[in-house]
């Protein structure tokens, strides 16, 4: 070998050693970068879970725990109604059986009017009086102990065959809405109406178990499920006057409700008319700490066309409406 070939694989040799320390470099550069990522991402949703949790109980006197916290979850996420533990101290319902929807007392269902909810006639501007279909269910407002409203099915094409029954005093306007909605272009889907206490309890159950899944402990898993499905004992949807509704093709390209749907024709139809016929967005955008519940455009509640009005046309809450 030549002085010169020497040389020469000297210099290679040399450039190889200095391309191994700048990949190395480079490598241990990435590896510290993707460190600092992953460290603010879960920095970040720290505080914006204790934000969340100031926010939601702000202004609220009774914590979102009242009602026990999940003891146990079936099988596939089933659950009896025994999986929701009460404190000892606790003044809420017994969730063995269905509630009802007076918040006030358990009224007997064979006196309930069956009557059409009458028209608008409270001036403009003026807060209507509140009625039965004007009651406030929360997670602070327990539905009363061993009431079931009286309900029958919705006479509507498209409606989910488990969940199509309807309180008698405001499936009318239920059924008036879905077809002027139908009659617009909106054909619309009814997923879920009135459900059972039962039904509640493992719909929630489940969603706690998804929350225990990811590593949540027992508390913080019942809290966060509490955003998404409500408390059983606390379910509008238990009152037989609440309503998811989205397009009947939504399921066709979605597994499940999400925020999306604010993004069709089908939500602006709906959110426009939805007071002429007594219903209400119940869970609006921005309003989680006083409803206690995250922002839900399918979810549609009856509350009578002249609350409706005024509710939607103030931009408030029920929670709002009730406390004035």
């Amino acid at each position: 070998m030549t002085r010169e070939q020497a040389e020469k694989l000297k210099q290679e040799n040399r450039r190889k050693r200095l391309r191994k320390k700048r990949i190395k470099a480079f490598t241990l550069l990435a590896l510290f970068v993707v460190a600092v990522v992953i460290v603010l991402f879960f920095a970040v949703k720290g505080i914006m879970y204790l934000v969340n949790r100031d926010d939601q109980s702000e202004g609220i006197e009774s914590p979102i725990g009242n009602a026990g916290v999940v003891d146990s979850v079936g099988e596939n996420g089933e659950a009896s109604s025994d999986d929701i533990i009460s404190d000892e101290n606790s003044e809420q319902p017994d969730i063995e059986e269905p509630e009802g929807t007076d918040s006030t007392a358990a009224p007997d269902s064979s006196e309930a009017p069956t009557v059409e909810e009458p028209a608008n006639t409270t001036p403009v501007g003026t807060k209507p009086q509140q009625s039965w279909s004007t009651m406030l269910v929360n997670q602070w407002s327990y539905m009363p102990e061993g009431y079931v409203p009286e309900v029958r099915p919705i006479s509507y094409e498209g409606v989910s065959p488990a969940n199509n029954k309807f309180d008698v005093r405001a499936a009318d306007a239920l059924e008036q809405m879905l077809a002027a909605a139908r009659e617009a272009g909106y054909n619309m889907y009814l997923v879920s109406a009135y459900r059972t206490h039962e039904y509640q309890v493992n719909l929630f159950n489940r969603k706690v178990n998804e929350y225990k899944a990811l590593g949540y402990d027992d508390a913080t898993a019942y809290s966060e499920a509490s955003q998404w499905v409500a408390i059983p004992g606390t379910s509008e949807h238990c009152t037989g006057l609440a309503a998811d509704i989205v397009s009947s093709t939504w399921y066709n390209y979605n597994s499940d409700l999400t925020h999306d749907f604010e993004e069709t024709d089908h939500f602006d139809w709906l959110y426009e008319h939805c007071a002429d016929y007594g219903f209400i967005l119940r869970y609006p955008k921005g309003a989680e700490a006083i409803t206690g519940i995250t922002y839900e455009p399918w979810h549609y509640r009856f509350v009578g066309i002249d609350a409706a009005k005024y509710i939607m046309e103030n931009h408030i809450t029920l929670e709002e409406f009730c406390a004035e």
